[in-house]
């Protein structure tokens, strides 16, 4: 299987979702016909972000609001006091239906922002025209399932064949013969995974019985150690909330579907309600066909395989529901090392419950159950933070928490320093090493490598050069290659019709 991309090139001067301004986003673009979780992984690591089908990278240096990608290290987020206190709440107004005195008024820090502005301004897709919101050219995806090298390709990545699609090798990922691709039909489940505090007391039995304690010893340790203050997990503070067969208000569940069923009346009609008196949208900016374009569709294949978790890659919803009402849903992508925040809407109803702030803590944990069976899944990716936009500041609050260096793509702690040099400069070079560059930069003979899909078939960017008689590479090919990288370009396809 392979990604498939038609490269748009800069898109300049269109709004900005985040300062207001009418002409001073900058960006290159592309939209994305289909893609690998593993090729997205890839993308999100050099700075790009998928709005529905569409692919942006914001060009950092020139743009009015630089946008560094954020990610959260999860299996080391320590909660803060703002954190409890909200899932106290929300478990409390579970326990007994009480919203308590001071909770109409609560927005935590987010009042609707855990999912405001990762895709151009706050609750609605990136305002660059019909570029953003159509493919430029269609695609029958039908037409090109078996794509073939011509015969004078020379050698090509290890590929096997998968339900009739090419599917490159990655090691990352897991060999063809354990992986199967399809649209994203379903999620598949499998045995919940065991409470945080029994596999800590599993955990701590093992060491001791590593150190070759016997029986008798190990219960005396273990009766030791129970007595003893331990700080509570993410884990056991959501664990706390009422539990079937206990007596309770409410009751709420999360239930994951795939995003492709995220297109029913009622998710839309919630998704109207938020965005209208959240976000102050009028009525008429919204329609389920854009609904469907921004959060439904998506480009990211679900595979399964002995390498993925039991739900799968590909991109998902989480319903929330309280009782038998829908009051939330998170857009997330599953991808080989993280879960990708994408977005976030609510009943406006349920704003004293700040559940912009719970659910980020709820996919957080999410992560963290993946990582159990998928140890390559230890982040949490919250999409973009922008410094010169304060409202965006709340994405820090998340600890550790790491910023993307938007010249060399290595990760910086997000810590007073380098808030200080934020404030000095909206954009900044966050890695201090001189010397240090792009490990994944773009080569000038690399250019050939690139891959490109013309009608049915691939074949590097040299054959096609000499096949349509160019000379010299062509300025769109090499613009491309430098922003998705060297092994991207030379894995993803470039649709050239």
């Amino acid at each position: 299987m392979f990604t498939i991309v038609d490269f748009y090139g800069k898109q300049s001067n269109y709004s900005c979702g985040y300062c207001k301004q009418p002409t001073s986003c900058q960006s290159h673009g592309m939209w994305a016909h289909t893609m690998t979780c593993q090729d997205y992984q890839d993308l999100i690591d050099r700075g790009w972000r998928r709005s529905g089908c569409y692919c942006y990278k914001p060009e950092m240096n020139t743009t009015c609001c630089p946008s560094y990608t954020i990610k959260c290290d999860a299996m080391n987020f320590r909660l803060n006091k703002s954190h409890k206190k909200i899932i106290k709440r929300v478990n409390k107004f579970l326990k007994d239906g009480i919203k308590g005195k001071d909770e109409d008024t609560a927005k935590g820090s987010d009042g609707g922002s855990h999912g405001t502005a990762d895709d151009g301004g706050c609750g609605g897709d990136l305002e660059m025209g019909d570029v953003a919101r159509n493919p430029r050219k269609e695609l029958d995806l039908n037409e090109v399932r078996v794509l073939k090298a011509k015969e004078d390709e020379g050698s090509e990545p290890p590929q096997d064949v998968v339900d009739g699609l090419c599917l490159a090798k990655d090691p990352t990922v897991g060999s063809s013969s354990n992986l199967s691709t399809r649209s994203s039909t379903g999620g598949g489940s499998g045995q919940p995974p065991k409470k945080a505090k029994l596999l800590r007391i599993e955990r701590k039995r093992e060491k001791l019985i590593q150190k070759g304690l016997n029986a008798e010893e190990i219960e005396q340790k273990m009766k030791e150690a129970k007595g003893k203050n331990v700080e509570k997990s993410l884990e056991d503070f959501l664990d706390e909330e009422p539990k079937d067969g206990e007596q309770a208000a409410h009751r709420l569940k999360v239930k994951l579907v795939p995003s492709h069923e995220g297109a029913t009346d009622l998710v839309y009609a919630l998704y109207c309600s938020y965005q209208m008196k959240i976000h102050n949208d009028p009525a008429s900016k919204l329609k389920m066909d854009r609904y469907k374009r921004f959060l439904v569709k998506s480009p990211l294949k679900f595979t399964t395989g002995s390498n993925s978790p039991n739900c799968g890659f590909g991109s998902f919803h989480q319903q929330y529901w309280l009782d038998d009402r829908l009051i939330a849903v998170a857009v997330i992508d599953v991808l080989p090392s993280c879960v990708s925040s994408v977005y976030f809407f609510y009943d406006p109803e349920y704003r004293f419950l700040s559940l912009g702030t719970y659910a980020s803590l709820r996919e957080l944990a999410f992560t963290r159950k993946l990582h159990q069976h998928t140890p390559s899944i230890a982040n949490y990716y919250m999409g973009f933070y922008i410094h010169s936009c304060p409202k965006m500041r709340y994405k820090s609050n998340l600890y550790p928490s790491y910023l993307l260096c938007p010249e060399v793509y290595s990760w910086h702690p997000l810590d007073a320093r380098v808030r200080q040099k934020l404030d000095q400069s909206k954009y900044c070079r966050l890695n201090e090493d001189p010397k240090a560059v792009d490990a994944n930069a773009i080569q000038p003979e690399d250019i050939e490598e690139v891959l490109i899909l013309h009608g049915s078939s691939y074949r590097r960017y040299s054959l096609y050069m000499k096949m349509v008689g160019l000379k010299h590479p062509d300025e769109n090919t090499r613009t491309y290659a430098k922003l998705v990288g060297k092994v991207c370009s030379a894995r993803m396809l470039l649709y050239e019709g």
